[in-house]
């Protein structure tokens, strides 16, 4: 697995495919693995980078202060660092989704497209409080105190399909270093991209997924009715929907990009 050195710190990532790029951005708590069952059929349309945010997988650990800014900032750094230029697509999970939204509206006419899949754009007040809370108990008592319950409502037992699956991902959230963690999770809780839905201009699919306690499908609907000329469907997966769904939402997002990419792209 190769690390890149990029503006400082240390990134772990995958390149594989040929074509237009596209990046995948994985959830909380996740690295990109997360992805890894969605990129081979990605890959035979795209050149597709998966990445580990600062503060996951193997990439640097986060110290010092932070906020989803540096997320933003590090894509950016690692883009240029890898020659990837445009066209350029972007795809992201949950949290991934937000950075997603705020590097097109940063960089306007930069994307040319965007999935969100189970979009987390910003958080509600009483779980800003759970966000706070996880913080500080992961910080005191390790991953292994909030991985149950976390697991409980994004990866639940309806889409444990593939139980070796499930146990490798467990394993992966259990690695994650809990002040890096954390911090990701007070940086979200102030963190909102809502108002940013209304100036997108790429061509947006949404997926939401129908096992989704975090994000239901009719939180999901809201969110995709702000985005002009956004194309929406459901998914049988739960928060986690490229470990959960890949085949489904692979066979949804390549309908898509069938629509609005080039065959000369890729």
């Amino acid at each position: 697995m190769p690390i890149l050195n990029a503006g400082g710190a240390r990134f772990g990532y995958d390149l594989t495919g040929e074509g237009d790029t596209l990046v995948l951005l994985h959830e909380i708590g996740g690295t990109r693995q997360s992805w890894a069952p969605a990129i081979p059929a990605l890959a035979k349309r795209f050149r597709v980078l998966a990445y580990d945010q600062r503060g996951c997988g193997q990439s640097d650990p986060i110290t010092g202060e932070f906020s989803l800014s540096t997320h933003i900032a590090d894509l950016r750094t690692l883009l240029a660092a890898l020659g990837l230029r445009g066209p350029l697509h972007l795809a992201g999970d949950a949290i991934g989704t937000a950075l997603a939204v705020r590097y097109a509206t940063s960089f306007p006419g930069s994307v040319s497209s965007l999935v969100l899949a189970c979009p987390a754009l910003n958080v509600s007040e009483d779980r800003k409080d759970y966000l706070a809370k996880r913080a500080a108990l992961v910080v005191e008592e390790g991953m292994a105190a909030t991985v149950d319950g976390t697991l409980a409502n994004s990866y639940p037992p309806v889409v444990q399909r593939d139980a070796e699956a499930y146990a490798a991902y467990r394993e992966r959230f259990l690695a994650n270093d809990p002040k890096s963690y954390a911090a990701i999770n007070l940086a979200f809780a102030n963190f909102d991209a809502t108002p940013d839905l209304a100036r997108l201009r790429c061509p947006t699919l949404v997926l939401a997924g129908h096992h989704d306690k975090l994000r239901p499908p009719v939180q999901v609907r809201g969110i995709a009715e702000a985005i002009p000329g956004v194309v929406y469907k459901e998914i049988d997966a739960g928060h986690i929907m490229p470990m959960q769904a890949p085949a489904e939402m692979t066979a949804a997002m390549l309908a898509f990009y069938e629509r609005i990419v080039p065959k000369s792209g890729g």
